[in-house]
């Protein structure tokens, strides 16, 4: 399968990616948890293309869990369920991370199949959305998430 052209493009490092540094810079929240190997459950919003997906990429190699991407939009019960499945294999040793893009797409039933399988410890969770969070997502799973808000980037941040 031909990656996007994006991909060769799409920072490796948290060093790399261009603007959030109120997320990312050294001794910031976000970054803490990444440099000290934690992958906690996390809910990432704002607007579309500032690097929600890239950065839990990142967070993902740097803390070895294998990764496993979904969309709100198309992903069902029975999909969690086959990602699941996996973490008691040896693809899935260090851990899965389930990502979760524009979940705020997802129904009731699926906030509440996932809410299981993170209070269990089975997966980490990093959804994305570009909608506020605190309307769109179960309060139950907002509860156990860290929020972190990405912000458009500033020219200076691009230069």
């Amino acid at each position: 399968m031909k990656k996007p052209f994006a991909d060769f493009f799409r920072p490796k490092s948290l060093e790399d990616v261009v603007g959030q540094g109120q997320i990312l810079s050294k001794g910031k929240p976000l970054r803490n948890l990444v440099d000290n190997g934690n992958a906690t459950n996390m809910i990432f919003y704002g607007p579309p293309g500032i690097g929600k997906t890239t950065v839990a990429e990142i967070i993902a190699n740097k803390t070895n869990k294998k990764l496993h991407k979904i969309n709100g939009t198309t992903a069902s019960v029975s999909d969690i369920r086959d990602i699941i499945s996996e973490t008691s294999t040896l693809f899935a040793q260090d851990g899965i991370l389930l990502y979760i893009d524009e979940i705020q797409y997802f129904n009731k039933k699926q906030q509440q199949t996932l809410l299981e399988y993170i209070e269990n410890g089975s997966i980490t969770l990093i959804a994305s959305t570009t909608e506020n969070p605190h309307f769109y997502i179960f309060p139950a799973i907002l509860s156990r998430c860290n929020v972190f808000e990405f912000v458009p980037c500033k020219p200076s941040d691009v230069e």
